[in-house]
């Protein structure tokens, strides 16, 4: 690490942590949503599932890195992410398929914290193999708003994308892209660096097509 990432390591941990803490609260919206509605209908949970697993595995990835602020940072990701499940299942009608979910979910981290505790093989190894799925599990994340990118284009309005949200977004990746730049950490660097991509791409929507097409409510395009 040079001597400028030193510096600038401990400022960008501090707005990174916060930042995200400030993003992972944007599930609040959604839960408000649900809660003006009085049901969770048009919602998916998806969003609150992939996070509260993409988190968990974090967890123990920044544990095996002794890494404090990627601890730290899917800590609180994970218990936002739960409460959120929690009241999404109390208004859900489907309860059995999110019964499900979480259940599986809740076993493969529970398989994850059991074999990096009780296997033999090498501490670096298991950082890999944790390393790989969070990688994975990230990217899956971050490739989800194409599917409304696709729904902009088609539509030819951006009524559809959150804007607040999309520069959340964009402020969050961008910080942790670099923090993965400066402590060499391909995990945190390469899904990020996709995200700051698809965050930048999402923004220039904005510009391409900023509003309705003529004739048409911006209702007809709200995403929930």
């Amino acid at each position: 690490m040079t001597s400028l990432g030193q510096t600038i390591l401990p400022y960008l941990s501090f707005t990174a942590l916060s930042s995200t803490v400030a993003f992972f609260l944007c599930g609040l919206q959604i839960c408000h949503r649900i809660k003006t509605r009085g049901s969770s209908e048009g919602t998916s949970p998806a969003p609150f599932l992939l996070s509260f697993l993409s988190c968990g595995l974090f967890i123990q990835y920044g544990l095996l890195k002794d890494d404090d602020i990627i601890t730290y940072t899917n800590g609180i990701g994970c218990f936002l992410q739960g409460c959120y499940l929690v009241y999404f299942y109390k208004l859900t009608r489907n309860r059995k398929f999110l019964n499900k979910v979480i259940a599986i979910e809740l076993c493969i981290i529970g398989i994850v914290v059991y074999w990096v505790h009780h296997s033999s093989i090498s501490h670096l190894t298991k950082q890999t193999y944790v390393g790989n799925y969070c990688i994975f599990l990230n990217i899956c994340s971050v490739a989800a708003p194409l599917f409304d990118i696709g729904k902009v284009v088609r539509n030819k309005s951006s009524e559809s994308l959150p804007l607040p949200l999309c520069i959340a977004c964009f402020v969050v990746c961008f910080q942790w892209m670099f923090y993965g730049y400066i402590v060499n950490d391909i995990v945190i660097l390469v899904p990020n660096v996709i995200a700051t991509i698809i965050s930048i791409l999402q923004l220039s929507l904005f510009i391409i097509y900023p509003g309705s097409p003529k004739g048409v409510f911006p209702e007809k395009y709200e995403h929930i």
